[in-house]
């Protein structure tokens, strides 16, 4: 079964197009819902920003789900290749089981 699928878009604006009737879901340090609590769903696409900066306050204003890993206060975050692989296998045991 093939849950993958890499696409690639000239800009962002080509991305929303494409992504109008789907659900985009941020992970950001600033959510207040726990990806643990999130309920993911097969269509979903997850977005991670930059690690030094998350995504453009722009692009965080408009979108409408976002989940965190629930961290220690004033402790460091989670690299992004960590958060990724955390995020992606709590959406796939979801999706699968």
């Amino acid at each position: 079964m093939d849950l993958s699928e890499i696409k690639f878009f000239k800009s962002y604006e080509d991305f929303d197009k494409a992504k109008k009737n789907q659900r985009l879901v941020l992970a950001t340090t600033k959510a207040k819902e726990s990806y643990t609590s999130f309920k993911f769903k097969k269509d979903d696409t997850l977005l991670f920003g930059r690690e030094s900066s998350g995504v453009p306050e722009k692009l965080h204003k408009n979108i409408k789900y976002k989940i965190m890993i629930p961290m220690i206060e004033n402790k460091r975050s989670l690299n992004l290749a960590t958060s990724a692989a955390i995020i992606i296998s709590e959406s796939l045991r979801q999706i699968i089981l």
